[in-house]
C-alpha cells in the first residue's frame, strides 16, 4: 500500500518509517513520460503524466527495499555516484511543489549536486 506526502505530517511519517533512507542505495530508476503527443508537424507536451520511480535498498533498516513514486515532474536528476545516502530532504516549497533530494541542503545550487525530483505528487511504500 502507498502513502501519500502531501502535508508536513505525511513528511514527518515518510523520514521516521524510512530511517531518512540513511545507508540507502538507489537501485532502481524508472521514468516514464506518457504526455508526448503529436499534432500534424507539432508535438505537444503534458508534464502532468510523467512518472519517476525510485526504488532504494536502506541497509540501516534491516535491507528494506523502499519505493517512491513522483508523478507530475518539473525537474529531476538522479545522480549514481555509489555512495550511500546518509540523509534526506522532503519538502513542500512556495509553489505547493513536493522537492526531494537525497542530501540535506540549503539552497537550490546544492541541492543540485546530488539526486532530486521536484514533483507535483509523491507517494511511497515498503516493498514486500
Amino acid at each position: 500500500m502507498f502513502n501519500s506526502v502531501k502535508t508536513q505530517k505525511d513528511i514527518k511519517m515518510f523520514l521516521d518509517r524510512t530511517n531518512s533512507l540513511h545507508d540507502g542505495y538507489i537501485v532502481g530508476v524508472q521514468y516514464l513520460n506518457n504526455g508526448i503527443s503529436s499534432i500534424g508537424d507539432e508535438y505537444s507536451f503534458n508534464p502532468e503524466e510523467t512518472k519517476l520511480i525510485l526504488r532504494i535498498l536502506v541497509t540501516s533498516i534491516c535491507d528494506t527495499l523502499i519505493e517512491i513514486e513522483f508523478k507530475n515532474l518539473l525537474e529531476w536528476q538522479i545522480k549514481d555516484s555509489q555512495w550511500d545516502i546518509t540523509d534526506t530532504t522532503v519538502i513542500i516549497n512556495e509553489k505547493h511543489w513536493i522537492v526531494w533530494a537525497d542530501n540535506t541542503y540549503s539552497n537550490e545550487e546544492e541541492m543540485k549536486k546530488s539526486s532530486y525530483a521536484i514533483a507535483k505528487s509523491m507517494k511511497w511504500r515498503v516493498v514486500e
